[in-house]
């Protein structure tokens, strides 16, 4: 679904958070490269517009295992995170004071009682994932002081359109959020969209500065320049699924001629937003001998959902003999990260990622 009013695109269809993050959730922040520099890099933008943290207290909302943080507290900062699966467990054991639940105005209360207003709070790829925007809003107005800033960084709608990214689309992400987007959740807030910036992670990423500092004239000819190039993002959502029955032909050409070629291939990694591909391409276990991921990875020893394809450690990848001469990188939207990753490891046959934009209309 779309909404032309506020730029926004929602899941006509979403799961309840409690299914979507229980206890047991497999995603751990510090698996991948990518990601942990984006999150030193937030950490350098909020002091770039704070100066100094020292002293500052920092809350992380969907703080998973404290990556984000441990950036923060480097920088001398007081770390608070809110965590309802049990990764929290792990954020806990790196000495960050941890709350165990939904972020919701009760626990946004629990943690002004016990830890004051913080001076940010952050988002980073979690606001995408909320269910129940209104309780969020209702959350914040409970934290936030005149003085707090609010920092969100998500993937960007225009990106998920210029890169053809649809997997972005996918059960864990109800909304999927543009700059107009952000304007309209800073005024239910009564705060400023002070600045905006475009960080090149995960194919485009937005990373908006509500509240704090105001962005000055600079700050606001960018948010203005910025609003104005999504007027017609309606439009091109709409063109979109003619794309993806194009490039589901294509790419499906393509992996059975390798599966052709070689027999049932290896995997490399798995994003939730691969069972979109998984399932659109119909990939199963005759296509697929096995998906590997790193090392301590809680999703080893698990299946690709819907399939019998089997989860297992990038060890056993290494130590084949003879070695895989192809694999298909799942996690397609980080493939330069990927590519280094096994060429690291000694893997030196072909690596081909599952979505390739060459492969959609122009």
């Amino acid at each position: 679904l779309f909404c032309p009013r506020c730029v926004t695109a929602h899941q006509r269809y979403q799961v309840p958070k409690r299914e979507l993050f229980p206890k047991t959730y497999h995603y751990r922040s510090r698996f991948t490269a990518d990601v942990l520099n984006g999150m030193s890099a937030l950490v350098d933008a909020v002091e770039g517009r704070l100066g100094a943290l020292h002293g500052k207290l920092v809350l992380d909302v969907g703080c998973n295992d404290g990556s984000l943080l441990g950036f923060f507290r480097a920088k001398g900062a007081r770390t608070v995170g809110i965590e309802p699966t049990d990764a929290y467990r792990d954020a806990l054991g790196k000495g960050h004071e941890i709350v165990n639940g939904f972020f919701s105005p009760q626990t946004a209360r629990q943690i002004r009682d016990l830890h004051g207003r913080p001076d940010v709070i952050a988002f980073t790829n979690v606001f995408a994932h909320i269910e129940n925007l209104p309780e969020v809003i209702a959350a914040l107005r409970e934290l936030m002081s005149p003085t707090t800033m609010l920092v969100i960084e998500n993937h960007y709608l225009g990106a998920v359109l210029d890169r053809h990214q649809f997997d972005t689309f996918y059960h864990e992400h109800p909304r999927t959020y543009s700059l107009t987007s952000f304007e309209h959740i800073a005024r239910s807030l009564g705060v400023a969209l002070a600045a905006v910036e475009f960080p090149a992670r995960y194919g485009g990423n937005i990373r908006v500065f509500l509240g704090g500092p105001a962005g000055g004239a600079q700050g606001a000819a960018s948010v203005q320049a910025a609003m104005g190039k999504e007027a017609g993002y309606g439009d091109r959502l709409r063109r979109m699924p003619s794309e993806v029955a194009a490039w589901k032909a294509a790419a499906g050409a393509r992996i059975r001629e390798l599966v052709r070629r070689h027999g049932p291939l290896h995997a490399k990694a798995f994003p939730g937003r691969a069972a979109i591909l998984v399932k659109l391409l119909g990939i199963d276990a005759e296509s697929i001998a096995a998906v590997h991921e790193k090392p301590g990875s809680m999703k080893i020893g698990h299946y690709v959902p819907g399939t019998r394809i089997p989860i297992r450690s990038d060890d056993e990848l290494f130590a084949m003999r003879p070695p895989a001469p192809v694999v298909l990188n799942l996690a397609w939207h980080i493939s330069g990260e990927i590519r280094r990753y096994l060429r690291e490891h000694g893997f030196e046959g072909e690596v081909v990622d599952v979505l390739d934009p060459g492969e959609f209309p122009a």
